[in-house]
C-alpha cells in the first residue's frame, strides 16, 4: 500500500475520532430548549400566584367558590 493511502486513512480515522467527541448541534439545541422550559416552569411555580382566595385583586372583587377565581 502506498504511503499516500496510509496517510489518508490515518487522517480519516483521526477526523472520525475527533467528530465523535463533539455533541451533535441538534441534540444541543433540544437540551437547551428543555432547560429553558424547565427554568420557566420552575419560575412560574416559585413566583406565581397561588390562585387561592386571599386579598381581592381589586376593590369590590368577590371570590367564587364554584369557579375558583375572583369575579
Amino acid at each position: 500500500m502506498s504511503s499516500k493511502k496510509q496517510r489518508r486513512r490515518k487522517r480519516r480515522q483521526a477526523e472520525a475520532k475527533k467528530g465523535k467527541e463533539r455533541m451533535n448541534p441538534a441534540t444541543f439545541f433540544i437540551l437547551l430548549i428543555a432547560l429553558i422550559l424547565l427554568l420557566l416552569v420552575g419560575g412560574a411555580l416559585l413566583f406565581g400566584e397561588s390562585g387561592a382566595a386571599g386579598e381581592p385583586p381589586w376593590p369590590g372583587a368577590v371570590w367564587s367558590e364554584q369557579h375558583g377565581h375572583w369575579h
